[in-house]
């Protein structure tokens, strides 16, 4: 049998542009999906640019359970915004960071507002002023809900709880640490329902600060009882 060289070359060139049509077609295929990404990550951050802006222009009544809405809906937004940041170009996301902006300003007012009732027509009893010092003005009520922490905000929510108590771990009372607990153990019952979807790394910078609190608690909620309890001999 006689090699050709010619039949050689074009079945080479053949195989050679097959494999140059396969590249070309899985190309494409990669370049479709990452559209069909951006395009996606482009309505969800609209929707999330088109709530805050809506927010900030609307005719507010400035409550407590208005504002636990508003956030609990801008966090669950920002949670999905979150799962696509990455497919996000560059214009969009400045767009999201303003309204992040607006938001914090709003958040501000709101606040200055509560403030301001509270002090003239609201009697806030001790227990609220405990809650909305550990959790954000409003964010926890009576009914102890924690639907509004997601794995985007649960690391930060937990250091701002720590924190807190850290801060003013001398001027609680036992009443006051017993309100804590209980607030703890309702973020601790939030966490594990959402457990699966938090990160790896938050969950060990959560475990830290479980650590953390923990020992504050015990250092400082026993020396309560015995101040107490040293009070309340003087007394007799």
């Amino acid at each position: 049998m006689q090699f050709c060289p010619l039949n050689y070359k074009v079945k080479n060139m053949t195989n050679q542009l097959k494999l140059i049509a396969g590249i070309l077609l899985m190309l494409v295929g990669i370049s479709s999906c990452m559209n069909k990404n951006r395009d996606k990550a482009r309505m969800e951050a609209q929707s999330f640019n088109t709530y805050v802006d809506s927010i900030d222009r609307a005719d507010h009544t400035y409550t407590a359970e208005n504002w636990q809405a508003i956030d609990r809906e801008y966090n669950a937004r920002e949670a999905r915004l979150q799962e696509k940041i990455a497919d996000l170009e560059a214009e969009d996301k400045a767009k999201t960071e303003e309204s992040r902006q607006k938001y914090a300003a709003l958040k501000a007012r709101y606040e200055q507002k509560l403030s301001e009732n509270n002090s003239t027509t609201v009697v806030v009893d001790n227990k609220q002023s405990l809650r909305d010092a550990l959790f954000g003005m409003g964010r926890i009520n009576a009914d102890m809900r924690f639907d509004w922490v997601t794995p985007s905000n649960i690391l930060s929510t937990y250091e701002n709880f720590v924190n807190t108590v850290n801060a003013n771990k001398d001027k609680y009372s036992r009443e006051d640490w017993d309100e804590i607990k209980l607030m703890y153990e309702a973020l601790d019952t939030r966490k594990n329902e959402i457990e699966k979807e938090i990160s790896g790394s938050d969950n060990r910078k959560i475990a830290m600060q479980k650590v953390k609190f923990v020992e504050i608690k015990a250092a400082n909620r026993p020396m309560m009882k015995e101040e107490e309890n040293s009070k309340a001999k003087e007394m007799d």
